[in-house]
């Protein structure tokens, strides 16, 4: 029980010492990328932090869904460390030295679907169990929204590794809705 809670709390308290924008997934959002043009609602962006990489496994640390664009902007939901929340998809891509916008294989009412229940969820807090994931949740972490969201909405399953891995566990990493055969690469760019 004591290897436990040193597992969990450790990284509790290296991120308390840490400020939101960098901790976990994010830079300090001086990146700068072109601006995807092939951008769609429903689309899965990704990106990589490099102060993130000892904790998050695979190359992405950090995942949010398009929802909607207003006079020329795209807006995604997050879920980030102060709970779900919308941003423009410009502030997210400058906190990661690297970007990738994914789209899903899937018709446009589950995309609907999904960004409505993605939506739904602002608010709720985040959820720091990233070795389970769930899709009615009280609170959520950024891939295990993401992936609740398209589960909730009729699917497809977006997790490469549905089950346990022992490289995930039991959670969904970014890294692994990059990975799954349902999503491909729209956009990718490294600052």
């Amino acid at each position: 029980m004591r290897r436990y809670a040193l597992f969990v709390l450790l990284p509790l308290v290296f991120l308390a010492f840490q400020s939101p924008a960098l901790a976990l997934s994010g830079g300090g959002g001086s990146y700068e990328h072109p601006y995807p043009t092939d951008v769609m609602v429903g689309d899965v962006v990704v990106g990589h932090s490099p102060s993130s990489d000892w904790l998050i496994p695979g190359h992405w640390t950090h995942s949010a869904m398009v929802v909607y664009e207003e006079n020329g902007e795209w807006y995604v939901v997050e879920a980030w460390f102060s709970g779900v929340r919308i941003i423009t998809l410009r502030e997210y891509m400058a906190r990661y030295d690297e970007v990738a916008l994914l789209r899903v294989s899937t018709s446009a009412e589950v995309k609907a679907n999904a960004v409505a229940f993605a939506i739904a969820q602002l608010g709720k807090p985040y959820d720091f169990a990233v070795w389970t994931k769930q899709v009615h949740g009280d609170r959520y972490y950024c891939s295990e929204l993401v992936w609740a969201a398209y589960i909730a909405g009729g699917g497809p399953d977006i997790d490469a590794h549905p089950h346990f891995s022992w490289r995930y566990l039991w959670g969904v990493a970014p890294q692994e809705i990059y990975d799954d055969d349902d999503t491909h690469v729209v956009y990718q760019h490294s600052a």
